[in-house]
């Protein structure tokens, strides 16, 4: 994905994206944080052409997005997952909600079907094609949601606070479901989202204010650069937070980790 100088009005003269300018290399998971207002889901949004380009320059899976000769092309190689699934779903069965992808861009009923039930085991929801999505949890109906983008083989997933509206079990399933993804098939990921937990599993991290890109890098160059954050209206993840902490009080010393992981790798050394 390439991006320059990109920007997008809602109104005149009141730009939400103000000049961005961006690289995301294939197979490459890159968070996108910041505030609300920010610009975030509007520059999701143009990743997947549900937005019209304005101005600049925007090429996804290597097709123009400023070409509308090629928006199908352009929504197929580039899945979106939003932050409430039932504003997805266009059948109550799951199977057939997942096969609509495939199908709307021209796959016989029986390839459609086959890539519907690869795309839900990939999720971890092999078999449920004959259940109803309105009686699945939040996190199985966000993985059905999640399984309906793959099932198209897109190239780009993006996700806009996909787990923002499901609880902490849901949230693990569809990181998994994600990150298994991305593995197993090279997807591209573009991850919008408050969870900075999640943001540190990232390659790279972009930091939006106020319509355009104020940084970028490495999770434990940006999430440990509490001015950075602060001044976009963020706050470290927690281990982050639990390390500054610790060396308030004189327990600890050097570089704050990011992860979990990375906190108690630090403790035990």
């Amino acid at each position: 994905m390439e991006a320059r100088d990109v920007t997008h009005a809602y109104a005149p003269g009141r730009p939400t994206l103000r000049g961005v300018s961006l690289d995301v290399a294939p197979g490459e998971f890159v968070a996108v944080v910041g505030e609300n207002g920010s610009g975030k889901t509007t520059l999701a949004r143009h990743l997947n052409a549900l937005l019209p380009l304005q101005s600049g320059e925007l090429t996804v899976a290597g097709i123009d997005a400023g070409d509308p000769t090629r928006v199908w092309e352009l929504r197929r190689a580039c899945g979106m997952v939003f932050q409430t699934p039932e504003n997805q779903f266009v059948s109550t069965l799951v199977g057939e909600d997942v096969a609509f992808g495939p199908r709307n861009f021209g796959a016989g009923e029986k390839d459609a079907r086959l890539a519907a039930a690869r795309a839900l085991a990939d999720v971890g929801l092999a078999g449920f094609e004959r259940r109803d999505v309105h009686t699945l949890s939040g996190g199985q109906q966000q993985r059905v949601a999640l399984a309906g983008a793959l099932a198209s083989d897109p190239d780009v997933l993006v996700l806009d606070e996909a787990t923002s509206m499901i609880d902490p079990q849901g949230r693990d399933e569809l990181v998994r479901a994600v990150l298994r993804a991305r593995s197993e098939r090279g997807t591209t990921l573009v991850w919008v989202t408050h969870d900075m937990e999640l943001v540190a599993r990232a390659d790279r991290v972009v930091v939006m204010r106020a319509g355009a890109v104020a940084a970028e890098g490495a999770p434990a160059e940006v999430l440990s650069d509490r001015a950075l954050l602060e001044s976009a209206g963020l706050e470290p993840p927690l281990a982050t937070r639990v390390w500054e902490g610790l060396v308030r009080r004189g327990a600890a010393c050097g570089p704050a980790p990011v992860t979990v992981e990375g906190l108690v790798s630090a403790l035990c050394d």
